[in-house]
């Protein structure tokens, strides 16, 4: 036993030596927020997420100490609280709401965290300051005449992309743009007072069999979803409309070049000229932070919400029979998203419009998405009604 626990003492001791401590290096352009906000985040985010990591005596000793260092490295190259001013506006809008996001499902602060500093805790009144505080940040511009001016010229304007092989667009991962997705079928719709956009998300065959025979977590391989998203034009009375294009998301499901992210390749094609967004591949990874908080369904955000009172399809998708979108609209005070249905090209032929109940996003607290269908009308001509812009 003694040389055992000499060897031990040895290690234990020896290690404390070949540590990194966690440095905190000048506070640069730190957070500017209300008191009350700032005080939430300083109990429970800066250890992590800043340049004022506080230490206790445990946190510095090895190897305890290595985890805590990870933790903080990975911690701060998300988000810095200290750095935030760097960061452009529409930036850190996006951090605020993935912040109150995780703090909502659980993720944040880390339960091991918590559990040594139970401080860190939020309460019920910590998280409203916090939405309300990530509200006041990205406020509604009812009846935005530059939006509207925008929409109205791209519309004009505008003429549709036709690639060819040597132009398809290609993100930094490798992930191609997907032409055909409009000829999916819509798994859902979106529309986000977050930042204030709507959105048609399409699943192809393989994605649409697995919701619905209830196999999404994981989702099959093979699969692949395709987000569509359009500024929206909010008024007072509650009607959303599409405004002008703003990009195109995609995620395919393949273990085999994408191990690090549970299977999925992300990319986003930015404007009508679908420019790859990110960089470099690592942009990846931070689509794959964020998309953490979904894990209960696959890592996938926008499926079909849950259907608990059906027995058999708990996840329905509503078969528009080949007709493809024409547009897409809500209305929050009646509590409602549409889809017209029918030939974006021959407007003057008949069209399905689509009534769902809004609810609110299970997994996004900044959003609304589409319920259970609530009525299917046919439209004589859809010519009253602005196709939406599709680059492609």
């Amino acid at each position: 036993m003694w040389p055992i626990a000499a060897i031990i003492l040895v290690v234990g001791v020896t290690i404390q030596f070949i540590q990194q401590p966690v440095q905190n290096v000048p506070v640069s352009y730190s957070i500017i927020a209300p008191r009350d906000v700032t005080q939430i985040f300083k109990k429970a985010c800066y250890d992590c997420h800043s340049n004022e990591t506080r230490l206790h005596w445990y946190d510095k000793v090895a190897p305890i100490s290595w985890l805590v260092k990870n933790d903080v490295t990975v911690a701060r190259s998300r988000f810095n609280f200290s750095t935030w001013d760097t960061l452009k506006i529409a930036d850190r809008q996006v951090r605020i709401w993935e912040m109150l996001n995780m703090v909502l499902a659980g993720k944040m602060p880390l339960r091991t965290y918590a559990a040594l500093h139970p401080e860190a805790r939020l309460t019920p009144h910590d998280v409203d300051v916090l939405k309300k505080y990530a509200a006041s940040i990205s406020p509604a511009k009812y009846h935005d005449t530059s939006e509207i001016t925008k929409a109205g010229r791209e519309r004009e304007n505008f003429k549709p992309q036709a690639f060819t092989n040597a132009k398809v667009p290609i993100a930094p991962n490798g992930v191609k743009f997907i032409s055909g997705f409009k000829n999916w079928q819509v798994i859902s719709t979106t529309s986000r007072f977050d930042n204030h956009t709507m959105r048609v998300i399409y699943g192809n065959n393989i994605t649409v069999k697995a919701i619905k025979s209830g196999q999404i977590n994981p989702l099959p391989n093979g699969a692949a979803i395709v987000k569509a998203v359009w500024n929206s034009i909010e008024e007072r009375n509650g009607e959303v409309n599409p405004g002008a294009f703003n990009n195109i998301q995609m995620m395919i499901k393949d273990d085999k070049r994408f191990p690090d992210s549970k299977g999925w390749g992300f990319a986003k094609f930015t404007g009508t000229e679908l420019t790859p967004f990110g960089g470099t591949a690592v942009f990846n990874a931070a689509c794959f932070n964020c998309h953490k908080i979904a894990d209960k369904t696959g890592f996938v955000f926008s499926l079909p919400v849950e259907n608990k009172k059906v027995k058999t399809i708990k996840r329905e998708v509503f078969d528009a029979e080949g007709l493809r979108v024409i547009t897409a609209f809500a209305n929050r005070k009646k509590q409602t998203l549409s889809v017209l249905y029918g030939y974006p090209l021959s407007l003057h032929r008949a069209a399905k419009l689509v009534t769902f109940r809004q609810v609110d996003h299970p997994s996004w607290y900044g959003s609304y998405i589409n319920g259970d269908v609530l009525s299917v009308d046919t439209i004589n001509k859809a010519d009253a009604y602005s196709p939406l812009i599709f680059p492609q």
